[in-house]
């Protein structure tokens, strides 16, 4: 549990999670400035909305609790038990918007053409599969 700590002092979520909910944001502001009106377009600029409000969770739910933990250097093991279960929200919110912001990169290939968007989709599915079997294997590793 003591891992959670040293996460939350790296500041590694929050610096990723601001860093990507500033490029979802700019996407989907590019879609609306593009003007298209089809589903396609509406649902992208949604996807990357969503991106960028579960990057921003994320990032204030680290934020809060990197503030709230300055100065403690000891903690109990009912303290570590609650950090962990709040971090759960933040970490679940940040491999959500990963893995939307992925999605959401496959989706903007069909703004393009059925054409780029074949391959854009497959790309993400390579992509998406190759993050999940990293994944697993990076969960499976014992200390």
């Amino acid at each position: 549990m003591m891992n959670e700590i040293l996460e939350l002092r790296s500041g590694q979520v929050a610096y990723i999670s601001s860093l990507m909910a500033g490029f979802s944001l700019s996407i989907a502001v590019q879609i609306i400035r593009g003007k298209d009106q089809r589903l396609v377009a509406t649902v992208n600029y949604l996807l990357f909305i969503v991106t960028t409000l579960l990057f921003l969770i994320a990032l204030y739910i680290d934020v809060s609790i990197s503030l709230r933990l300055v100065g403690i250097e000891s903690f109990t093991e009912e303290a570590l038990n609650k950090i962990g279960r709040i971090r759960n929200f933040s970490t679940s919110a940040a491999t959500s918007a990963f893995l939307l912001f992925v999605l959401s990169i496959g989706v903007l290939g069909w703004l393009k053409s059925n054409r780029t968007g074949i391959i854009s989709t497959i790309m993400v599915v390579i992509t998406l599969s190759t993050i999940i079997v990293a994944r697993n294997m990076i969960s499976g590793l014992d200390f």
